[in-house]
């Protein structure tokens, strides 16, 4: 029950987080494209942005195991799978939230490097070299962030407290 519950977890923030990510990029290139238009880039841009949220939410599944094997002890019954589909989300709020951060930051180095210039521009001129750098950038920051991710989430597991014997 928990290898399903885990699977349907994270097949459905996938699916969240993927509809989520394609309707920012579309609402971002709207106005920039034309509406039969779709350069190669666009393509490329949204698939590093899936494979580097695809990443950060790899180090949920390890983080959500260890809390429906601690949270069993606690409650039971529906108020076990309340508990647990909560705590599922605000893990995959914080994993956006990250992803939305890292994202800005790399658009921030990106500009930089590049004297200014908008990665949505460099999506919509379809200048391919721009995207292979935005995505060295976003991905040096998923990498050296993913490790640190699960820790952070394993802070909001409630762990049952010790008694403490004199």
């Amino acid at each position: 029950m928990i290898n399903i519950l885990t699977l349907l977890a994270i097949v459905l923030s996938t699916a969240v987080s993927l509809f989520l990510l394609n309707g920012f990029v579309k609402s971002k290139l709207k106005t920039k494209l034309s509406e039969n238009e779709n350069p190669i880039s666009v393509s490329y841009f949204k698939g590093v942005l899936f494979l580097a949220l695809g990443l950060l939410l790899s180090e949920l599944i390890n983080t959500f195991q260890t809390l429906t094997k601690i949270l069993p002890s606690q409650l039971e019954g529906n108020s076990l799978v309340l508990k647990e589909i909560s705590f599922y989300c605000i893990f995959l709020g914080i994993t956006l939230l990250v992803f939305i951060v890292l994202f800005w930051l790399s658009t921030l180095l990106f500009s930089l490097f590049s004297k200014g210039e908008s990665i949505f521009m460099e999506v919509t001129n379809d200048n391919l070299n721009s995207i292979i750098l935005f995505s060295t950038i976003l991905l040096s920051f998923v990498f050296a962030i993913k490790t640190g991710l699960t820790p952070l989430l394993d802070e909001f597991i409630p762990y049952p407290e010790m008694p403490l014997y004199r």
